[in-house]
């Protein structure tokens, strides 16, 4: 397990790391330094990872863990929708929780949602709206992301 902050590369002006929001269950685009842009990024094995929204927890306090187990904190890709939302575990139905990590052109990552269902997996940021979802190849700039470990 570690702690980071994930950076979308695309080059549009606006707000740049992976955001959630655990009370909609929401995923955006924020500044750095905004709630909810720090994930515990949980190795699986076989380069795949699990990421967890860190927003209001303290990774020290046990007790805020316990807290975390109830509430909407894993990124979850939809690949039926192309939508980016924060779940409640990694359980079925959630199967869109586990993410294949690759390497992108330059010292950037690739993150590839491995849902049961076809459709887009490509992790995308869209820095101008401040939006995520997930596109069907790595055509599009928002694909590409570095991980940056918090102050």
């Amino acid at each position: 397990m570690v702690l980071v902050h994930l950076e979308c590369r695309a080059p549009d002006a606006g707000s740049k790391y992976l955001s959630g929001t655990y009370e909609q269950g929401s995923v955006t685009l924020r500044n750095r330094d905004d709630p909810g842009t720090r994930w515990e990024m949980n190795h699986l094995g076989n380069n795949q990872y699990t990421f967890l929204c860190m927003q209001d927890l303290d990774p020290t306090n046990f007790f805020d863990f316990l807290d975390s187990l109830n509430e909407t904190r894993y990124l979850d890709g939809n690949t039926v929708t192309g939508t980016v939302q924060l779940v409640k575990n990694t359980d079925p139905p959630f199967t869109g929780t586990r993410w294949l990590r690759s390497n992108g052109p330059g010292d950037s990552l690739v993150f590839t949602c491995l849902g049961a269902s076809d459709g887009p997996r490509m992790l995308d940021g869209w820095p101008g709206p401040g939006s995520v979802q997930l596109r069907p190849d790595t055509g599009f700039l928002g694909t590409r992301w570095i991980t940056v470990t918090p102050l």
